[in-house]
């Protein structure tokens, strides 16, 4: 059983995860503004066809999220397509479609604190289950090592909308307002993605 198999009633009768559908993101926020680069590999994107999870991921998610490297370059790290098999016992495995480390440079995931779902179908809801199967995962994870992270952040994006989440006391927090990206103005992405990075620099 892989992440993908989950459903938030697992999550909750298998570990007793619950769930709340609660805004936890900040009225405001210190506003990112997205460089050249990205705004050049976004406005690229806009003549592509992007019907497809793949092309979204390669022309939309993964141009953000190396901004969102470079402006913490000596900071995070950024996994892609990662195999994060946590419990077998617990059919915690699978393959993470991103997760962000709270360390730069490395080879290997060690200290995780935010996994993201890219949405099948353009099915925000259907990856619910799957995010909060990675964050729970991610806890389990880092408790082994003696990292302790009050919470720990996720999303399922379509590449044009956005989701977070955030497990926290062994509940999962549905931010209720999804959040759309524009290719001519990523910015409220990059600057929600920045306060999570944020929470764990303080």
């Amino acid at each position: 059983m892989a992440y993908n198999h989950f459903s938030l009633s697992d999550i909750d009768t298998k570990f007793n995860i619950k769930h709340r559908k609660i805004s936890f993101l900040p009225n405001d926020f210190k506003e990112i503004i997205a460089d050249k680069r990205l705004l050049d590999e976004l406005s690229d994107a806009i003549g592509m066809p992007l019907a497809s999870e793949k092309a979204k991921s390669e022309l939309i998610v993964k141009p953000v999220l190396m901004a969102l490297r470079r402006n913490n370059i000596d900071k995070i790290s950024i996994f892609s397509g990662y195999t994060f098999d946590v419990d077998k016992e617990k059919k915690l495995m699978g393959r993470c479609d991103f997760m962000i480390a709270n360390e730069p440079y490395l080879e290997e995931v060690t200290s995780p604190m935010f996994c993201m779902v890219e949405a099948k179908k353009d099915a925000l809801e259907d990856g619910f289950g799957q995010c909060a199967a990675e964050l729970y995962a991610t806890k389990i994870f880092n408790e082994r090592k003696n990292i302790v992270y009050p919470a720990i952040y996720g999303c399922i994006t379509t590449g044009f909308s956005w989701v977070f989440l955030k497990l926290e006391n062994n509940i999962i927090l549905i931010e209720p307002f999804y959040i759309p990206l524009e290719l001519k103005n990523p910015n409220k992405i990059l600057s929600v993605l920045q306060w999570i990075v944020e929470q764990y620099q303080k």
